[in-house]
């Protein structure tokens, strides 16, 4: 139906049914943009100007600049804030006072792109935030229920960690896929050298077993291995390359 055909009500029915979504989205992320907004809405960001212009004059939402990054970057405000609380009851919601640091930013934008990279797939979405209550080992990202039945976790990696703690995050998400909180896990780079590194190292035959050491830190368990042959026949991992988010 083309826009001008909608009646006043149908109009009215698709205002609050966007604003539902950003503030619900913001619930989930807590920051995003009105690019990346506007593609999890399915609109141009350019065509949007008089909402996203009224849902801050509304009281909605609050723009912030953030050093290195050349877009104006959303969160809620206090009406958003309190809508949030009616939309999504179950989250644990906190005010924000500040920005967060620019590498955490960049992180969680980059997982919204890659979550609307798959927006038309998805059937739920249940980013990070939601997961609190699972008894699980480690949380991804997010875990996307698919149309077609699956349930993923997403990983969207955006530098390299160490060896310790890849390996012993590729060993936590098993421990999630034997518990049955998902049945894969998609991990997402910027670009092939990060993704190799990753890969590579999920392609060993035999994985080594760090424990906990001192505070954070992981050693290395000299009398236990995992041998990972079983996990690479049956395709529990997948490694991906994709445009995130560009600054």
């Amino acid at each position: 139906m083309l826009i001008s055909e909608w009646s006043r009500g149908s109009a009215i029915d698709r205002s609050r049914d966007k604003l539902e979504a950003v503030v619900r989205w913001l619930a989930w992320f807590d920051y995003s943009d009105r690019e990346t907004i506007a593609g999890m809405l399915g609109v141009a960001a350019d065509g949007q100007n008089a909402f996203f212009k009224k849902l801050e004059t509304s009281g909605f939402v609050v723009s912030d600049t953030a050093p290195g990054i050349r877009r104006r970057i959303l969160s809620l405000a206090d009406a958003g804030f309190e809508y949030a609380r009616m939309l999504v009851p179950e989250l644990d919601l906190k005010r924000r006072r500040r920005l967060p640091s620019w590498v955490s930013l960049i992180h969680s934008l980059s997982i919204q792109v890659a979550i609307i990279a798959r927006w038309s797939d998805i059937e739920s979405l249940r980013p990070e935030k939601t997961l609190k209550h699972l008894r699980a080992v480690r949380l991804p990202d997010a875990i996307l229920t698919f149309k077609d039945g699956r349930r993923v976790a997403l990983e969207v990696e955006l530098n390299h960690k160490s060896t310790a703690r890849v390996y012993n995050i590729y060993l936590s998400h098993l421990k999630n896929i034997r518990a049955e909180h998902y049945s894969q896990v998609a991990y997402v780079f910027p670009n092939e050298q990060l993704a190799r590194l990753y890969q590579s190292k999920f392609e060993q035959p035999v994985w080594p077993v760090y424990r906990p050491g001192v505070g954070a830190k992981l050693m290395l368990d000299t009398m236990r291995t995992f041998d990972a042959a079983p996990v690479h026949r049956r395709e529990l991992f997948t490694f991906s390359v994709e445009g995130l988010y560009a600054l």
